[in-house]
């Protein structure tokens, strides 16, 4: 019987019993056993299958043997050997004060005594009901107990745009999981995962044996799906894609990756996102399903106060320390990018005896993500300016001249602030592509085909327009860069234009009127500082019977 997809599904009892799909970890976590240590500490993205691993931990600890029947560990684990596991999930904690998130603290603590192990308990603060559940769990057998928390650093970033709220649940959890220290005696196992590394909580500060698991290259493979597990799991519903789309297998593989593959924890080994993958093989329709559910909400609030688009697109190096240190009132953008999943390790090297890490955006998908939703967030001023004059930079183009788009483009270039410019033909394209979605445009990017790949296309419904014959207009634009003075702007708007028409980008949306533009940016740097901009437009327009 084929195996069903694990839809939203992290409880690993529930998939195995509803014979659902699971990837085998089982031989990494007993990789991560036989390090003998007690406190663990794991950052992945969101949606990138920590809630399932601490899961997988909780029944393997519990001893349900028959869980893993099928597994590595089935035949490699002590079975005799169980505990009591203690498992908090701080995803749903919410605070609106200190005084409410240490309440609410307090009466999760109550509930998992009393619901897990039928444990009421007296203490009065958080950090008390925690020490005190954990005597009590060991009491009960006299045997260690294992602690796993899932999101530990949740209740923090949810607040992260108030910055003295966050920094006093900060301290709430300090004391809170400064007791997972003092409580050692009595402890077996500790794992932690979470998106940030918060240098102030006591996982941290205070505790000087914590195993740092994050960057291990023996377990950068514990979350996500490698290309052989892809290919081993969901072989059969790649065959049925294939089938049904008369596509090649090997073709089918090969589109998955570029939209989905490409996270990396130590620049050998590259995963796919396993939500989108999911979601993909559910939908069989190639799009970006992890921006909404994947981005952390903390990240737009950072941004919205300083979005510095550098941090996405420059070619970034980093000092292993810079992943460390995360201090609420100080953060630094480009590792929240990489901990949230926007940047991933491309190459590790040492120079100078120093490790060395260059990041990159990780595949198609979160590419997407930046220039459609996260950048067009901000970039509030093309909104201003243009929406006023979206149908008459319709309308122009309806009738052939792209002189006003043009005109209204350069305008934004100039009026972008400097901090976010990057000499580069990518930001000149993501720059007028966000232009152009803020006008309310339907518009695409980077749309690939058999002979190409199409920076810009806007689809319009002319019936929006009363000036219009009500037919569907298409148009098609292609961006060339250059820093050479000594080139050519109208020539080189040209060979935009043309290279639309070379390799017929036009063909996939036979049955429009289809209007094709090449614009040309040539960015001079000055002796005097500062930068000269000219930039140009071809156009040309035919009609749905080519």
């Amino acid at each position: 019987m084929k195996a069903k997809l694990p839809l939203d599904e992290s409880d690993f009892k529930k998939l195995i019993s509803s014979n659902k799909i699971y990837i085998d970890k089982t031989k990494i976590i007993k990789r991560m056993m036989d390090l003998n240590g007690t406190y663990h500490f794991l950052s992945r993205p969101r949606r990138f299958g920590k809630s399932l691993l601490i899961s997988t931990l909780k029944e393997l600890f519990e001893g349900n043997k028959e869980l893993f029947k099928d597994t590595y560990i089935y035949n490699n684990w002590n079975w005799n050997e169980t505990y009591k596991v203690i498992n908090l999930d701080l995803n749903n904690l919410r605070a609106t004060t200190p005084e409410n998130f240490e309440k609410s603290l307090r009466r999760y603590i109550d509930s998992i005594a009393k619901d897990s192990f039928n444990i009421e308990l007296d203490e009065g603060f958080s950090n008390e009901k925690l020490r005190e559940l954990i005597t009590a769990v060991y009491n009960v057998n006299k045997k260690d107990v294992v602690v796993l928390i899932d999101e530990y650093d949740k209740p923090i970033l949810d607040n992260i745009d108030d910055k003295k709220l966050a920094v006093d649940i900060q301290r709430t959890l300090k004391d809170f999981y400064g007791i997972l220290k003092s409580g050692r005696s009595k402890l077996k196992f500790v794992f932690v995962t979470g998106i940030t590394k918060f240098s102030k909580v006591s996982i941290f500060s205070e505790f000087n044996n914590v195993i740092q698991l994050t960057l291990d290259k023996d377990y950068s493979t514990i979350c996500g799906y490698s290309q052989v597990e892809l290919e081993k799991y969901f072989k059969e519903f790649i065959i049925e894609y294939s089938n049904s789309n008369n596509i090649g297998y090997d073709d089918v593989v090969d589109k998955i990756k570029y939209y989905y593959d490409g996270y990396s924890w130590d620049g050998e080994n590259f995963l796919y996102n396993p939500y989108s993958v999911i979601n993909f093989f559910k939908d069989e329709t190639f799009k970006n399903y992890w921006f909404t559910s994947g981005t952390p909400n903390f990240l737009i609030k950072i941004f919205k106060e300083d979005f510095n688009i550098a941090n996405v697109f420059n070619p970034l190096v980093l000092d292993e320390a810079e992943f460390d240190i995360f201090d609420i009132e100080n953060l630094n953008q480009t590792p929240l990018l990489f901990q949230s999943g926007y940047l991933t390790i491309d190459k590790i090297e040492i120079i100078n005896d120093e490790i060395k890490y260059t990041l990159k955006v990780p595949n198609h998908e979160v590419e997407t993500s930046i220039t459609k939703n996260l950048f067009s967030n901000f970039y509030t001023k093309a909104e201003n300016n243009f929406i006023s004059k979206r149908k008459e930079i319709y309308k122009e183009l309806s009738e052939g001249s792209c002189d006003l788009l043009v005109k209204y483009l350069k305008k934004e270039i100039f009026n972008t602030p400097y901090q976010l410019k990057i000499r580069n033909w990518k930001y000149y394209q993501t720059l007028i592509y966000a232009a152009l979605k803020s006008l309310g445009f339907n518009t695409d990017s980077e749309i690939s085909m058999f002979s190409g790949r199409l920076d810009i296309a806007i689809e319009e419904e002319d019936s929006y327009y009363p000036f219009t014959d009500g037919k569907g207009h298409v148009i098609i634009l292609e961006v060339k860069y250059t820093q050479d003075r000594k080139k050519d702007v109208d020539k080189l708007s040209l060979n935009a234009l043309n290279q639309i028409k070379d390799k017929c980008y036009y063909e996939i949306y036979e049955g429009n009127d289809i209007i094709m533009i090449g614009l040309a940016i040539k960015e001079i740097r000055l002796k005097i500082g500062g930068s000269k901009i000219e930039m140009k437009g071809q156009m040309k327009k035919i009609d749905s019977n080519f």
